[in-house]
């Protein structure tokens, strides 16, 4: 039998600390950052979605530079886990000040204090997540356990995503003062100073458990920006799977980035954001463990469309839920949970990218191809952020009022019928991936006997 690097059982567990880690921050800034820009800082939508927008453009820049410079480092630590040690406690930092409002009220000060901290906080988080989710691709050369360490990620996301989800809103209002019904400044800002503190021993775990075993073939390639971005346009089947994720995390971090306003205004309680938005999350944690064995049996493009399929048809049961028929809406965010399993299988298809055009052109791009990923996630919160604000406001929306009926009706379209639609759409895109699971395992064979291959020829 061939022997394959691997990872050891602590590091695959302990790979899933780190999103675990990245749900306390930005989870948390996903999920309650528009509200609080609108409810508390007093920012038009039209201002808030201008800030996201802007933030999301200059990640197209930024996202893959820095994928760039960390598969170019070198250190005793490894090319990817210095950035995991170091970043974390400035990521932590930086969630705090975005919920922070120095200068009050919508002022011109306001709103730059809102862009520069809510712009620089998307930095941080591609200066440590890029590296992270690169580490996956390079801590074994085995495919299964590749599945397993993404599946320990997405275990990771969700459960983060289950305990932000379950205490934020108890959190916000305990910081808010006694008796407060609705979340201020200063709920906002002490909350996401205790899950700052949470974060940072999260990252330090992956950074010391984890080792990267696979190593590009050849030596380290000049930074150039331009040759950077054409290895990532010339490599198909990573442009596939960024559509598809692209689509995914628009479909999913983008709803959660309006979910709030669905619970407040349509549902009729501040504190029911608790529940609505856990449900999720323990089915995705539950509906994880099945995935290793389904993606070895199903393979990965199949397991992943019909898990996006089931998530929209969630969605659309929520969607045609009246607002008082809560058995209903809790079965469509059950259904919608248990097939949150898509995420491990994004990303084990981003590694079968790399390795397809490390083969192809003899350059492996691990930190930039995972750059796609990032950006993928920050571009699904800022359309849900920006674009849905900008849609709630079409609809009528008026910030700490009582919503009209069209408001409402707008509201549920844009939390779940339009992700829904875009779910659909993702699941179709997966029909354009053609590398079976089997051309993938011949690609990894034929890297290691080209290795194999150049060891040979330096020893001589």
């Amino acid at each position: 039998m061939e022997y394959k690097k691997r990872a050891s059982r602590a590091a695959v567990i302990c790979y899933g600390f780190g999103d675990l880690a990245s749900q306390f921050v930005w989870t948390f800034v996903g999920s309650y950052l528009t509200v609080f820009y609108t409810d508390v800082v007093g920012l038009a939508p039209v201002v808030v979605s201008v800030i996201m927008m802007g933030a999301r453009i200059w990640d197209a820049v930024n996202d893959p530079m820095m994928g760039a410079i960390a598969e170019r480092t070198r250190s005793k630590f490894g090319r990817f886990r210095p950035y995991i040690a170091f970043g974390c406690p400035i990521l932590a930092i930086m969630g705090v000040l975005t919920f922070t409002n120095p200068f009050g009220g919508s002022s011109k000060a306001g709103i730059i204090w809102a862009a520069v901290t809510y712009i620089v906080a998307g930095m941080i988080y591609t200066l440590t997540n890029i590296p992270y989710g690169a580490l996956a691709g390079v801590m074994t050369e085995d495919a299964d356990q590749r599945n397993q360490i993404n599946t320990s990620r997405n275990i990771g996301m969700n459960l983060g995503m289950v305990i932000v989800n379950a205490c934020s809103a108890t959190l916000l209002l305990k910081f808010s003062g006694a008796g407060a019904e609705v979340a201020d400044g200063h709920g906002y800002m002490m909350t996401a100073v205790i899950y700052g503190c949470i974060s940072i021993p999260l990252f330090l775990m992956v950074f010391f458990t984890a080792k990267e075993n696979v190593q590009p073939v050849s030596g380290v390639q000049k930074f150039s920006f331009k040759d950077t971005i054409n290895n990532l346009i010339k490599n198909k089947y990573l442009m596939i799977v960024t559509l598809i994720m692209t689509l995914q995390m628009t479909a999913f971090m983008g709803r959660i980035a309006v979910t709030a306003y669905y619970v407040i205004y349509c549902l009729g309680s501040f504190t029911m954001i608790a529940l609505i938005m856990t449900i999720p999350s323990i089915g995705g944690i539950i509906g994880s463990l099945f995935v290793p064995a389904a993606a070895k049996r199903f393979g990965k493009r199949n397991v992943l469309m019909g898990s996006m399929i089931v998530q929209g048809i969630g969605l659309l049961v929520i969607y045609f839920a009246p607002f008082d028929n809560m058995k209903t809406v809790l079965a469509g965010c059950w259904i919608f949970g248990l097939f949150n399993v898509g995420f491990p299988m994004t990303l084990s298809m981003v590694a079968d990218s790399v390795d397809y055009m490390e083969l192809k052109t003899g350059i492996r791009t691990d930190g930039t191809a995972y750059a796609t990923y990032g950006l993928a996630t920050k571009i699904g919160n800022a359309i849900g952020g920006a674009v849905g604000v900008l849609l709630l406001g079409f609809f009528g929306y008026v910030a700490n009022a009582q919503q009209t009926a069209q408001a409402m009706r707008g509201i549920n379209i844009v939390v779940n019928l339009i992700p829904a639609i875009i779910f659909f759409l993702a699941a179709a895109a997966c029909l354009l991936w053609k590398m079976s699971d089997k051309d993938a395992d011949h690609i990894r064979g034929q890297l290691r006997e080209k290795a194999k291959q150049e060891e040979i020829n330096h020893e001589k």
